[in-house]
């Protein structure tokens, strides 16, 4: 089959995108072989010769399952159940007591104690993390599948593929960074969601690498050699989406979201093909509320990025469908309202029915690739360096022009004018921070992004700013805050579905530092 391109771009056979992979993944020190052959059991596809290797509902990838090396670009954290896994429940209350000032429950052995910690520290650290909840689609508890996949790379060392000339540079090693969810959908979607996160981080470096060590303009800083620079790394991550969607298991049914966020220095590219969302948000702690003594702070966290849902009304891609043949959807009254879900209308491989599809764009779905829903993700790129620049001016200037210009005795209650510039202490870049999440439907659906934000905030900061989680007070470690939310999500679809049904939840968050000297 072919890659779904627009018309003014060349299509990718399934061969060729399989060959690509497998190099990638052999640069990086991995079998193709062993790591993505899907299995599709006879009683699933009515079909002989279909069995493959392994593919499980909650896959072992081999550093979180023994002590065994990792990838050449580094262990990703993966997500574990926040519920139906034990060990991550009883490590996720471990990690909630200490950071309230209580102890850890007992355990049964030091051994074991390392064993589980080390189970969980492959879901996350202080400064990334990501974690997920299985949903309920009806039916008995030990039949659900979550299909939703995730993972983090911080720091992403894509260099170290093929022991590439890049490695041996330390100029050419940025600060790296890599995280996404993919949420799978259809009859097999959890197998090509699981493909995408195995593929796509050596697919991706592998290109990186390639690109690195032929780019004679890396130390060059002008506009339009960084111009330049954004073209071809908005190229790579096009073309990795595109492969990744031509190689996937989706011969027979199923896709899945991608939504991932890239660092590259001060340099952040977001693409998105889906209903998956990625964040960009900065985090302060405001002067404004520093008191005389050198009081509580007020901590101040706002969304500056977001991805938008590939939905199949929006006017391209509604025209898009349709000018390949297809058709969408669109529920009684949506017009009118926008309440529903436009769906874009497809033939089902092994029911032989009509679907929908409550996206346009997506990894696999080859048969709705037909009639119009492509893998081509929107990528944008923001500079962490502009970003914060502009986040420093607007306070100062906000500090500045504040409505407080009087300062009340309380001993005489006389009113008295400050010195505003005096009163204003500048913000400097060291007092912004800013962090990227990504989640999948079963979270975004509940819960408001600005609550996600604020909440991710106090996980990679603490309430009252670095300082006090540093000294464990009022800390939240970042897992819990993942945690948290996952909970009220659940919470949400319980009270809306009264328990008949619920999506899977998934969620990815880092840090986005860079050091002073980049």
């Amino acid at each position: 089959s072919l890659a779904h391109m627009d018309d003014d771009k060349i299509p990718i056979s399934s061969e060729s995108a399989v060959e690509l992979v497998s190099e990638a993944m052999s640069a990086a020190g991995l079998d193709y072989e062993t790591e993505t052959f899907i299995n599709f059991s006879n009683d699933e596809t009515g079909e002989k010769g279909e069995k493959g290797k392994f593919m499980t509902i909650t896959p072992q990838h081999h550093h979180r399952s023994t002590y065994s090396a990792c990838p050449s670009y580094g262990c990703p954290f993966l997500p574990l159940d926040v519920h139906y896994e034990e060990v991550a429940k009883k490590e996720l209350v471990n990690i909630r007591n200490l950071s309230e000032g209580g102890s850890s429950e007992e355990v049964d052995s030091d051994k074991s104690r390392n064993q589980n910690r080390f189970i969980l520290n492959s879901s996350g650290s202080e400064n990334a993390a990501t974690l997920t909840l299985i949903g309920y689609k009806g039916g008995r508890l030990q039949d659900q599948v979550n299909q939703d996949r995730a993972f983090v790379l911080s720091p992403y060392s894509f260099w170290n593929i093929g022991k590439s000339k890049a490695s041996q540079k330390k100029k050419q090693q940025p600060v790296a960074r890599l995280l996404g969810v993919f949420d799978g959908h259809a009859k097999f979607g959890e197998k090509v969601s699981e493909y995408v996160v195995r593929t796509l981080p050596p697919l991706l470096g592998n290109k990186l690498v390639n690109y690195i060590a032929t780019d004679t303009q890396s130390d060059n800083r002008d506009a339009s050699a960084m111009e330049a620079r954004d073209r071809n790394i908005v190229k790579i991550l096009h073309d990795t989406f595109v492969e990744l969607d031509a190689s996937a298991p989706a011969h027979l049914s199923g896709g899945c979201t991608a939504s991932l966020v890239l660092q590259l220095d001060s340099q952040v590219y977001v693409a998105n093909a889906g209903d998956s969302r990625s964040f960009v948000a900065v985090h302060f702690n405001s002067h404004a509320a520093t008191d005389k003594d050198g009081g509580e702070q007020e901590a101040v966290t706002k969304i500056v990025f977001a991805t938008r849902e590939d939905k199949p009304h929006l006017g391209e891609e509604q025209q898009r469908v349709e000018k390949m043949g297809g058709s969408v959807y669109l529920p009684p009254g949506f017009l009118a309202t926008g309440k529903g879900t436009t769906r874009v209308m497809y033939r089902d491989p092994l029911s032989g029915g009509m679907s929908g599809l409550a996206m346009s764009r997506s990894i696999g779905d080859w048969e709705a690739g037909k009639v119009g829903v492509i893998p081509d993700p929107l990528v944008d790129i923001m500079d962490l360096k502009r970003m914060k620049s502009k986040v420093l001016e607007e306070l100062n200037v906000a500090c500045l022009n504040g409505s407080d210009a009087v300062e009340i005795d309380p001993a005489t209650g006389e009113a008295k004018e400050i010195d505003k510039e005096g009163a204003c202490l500048d913000y400097t870049e060291k007092d912004i921070k800013v962090f990227a999440f990504a989640a999948t439907d079963g979270l975004l659906d509940y819960l408001p992004e600005d609550i996600i934000a604020h909440h991710v905030a106090k996980g990679l900061y603490g309430v009252s700013g670095e300082d006090d989680r540093e000294n464990g007070e009022g800390s939240t470690h970042l897992l819990t805050s993942c945690e948290d939310l996952i909970y009220a999500a659940a919470q949400g679809w319980q009270e809306d579905k009264g328990g008949r049904y619920r999506d899977d939840i998934a969620i990815a968050v880092a840090d986005l530092t860079v050091p002073d000297n980049e």
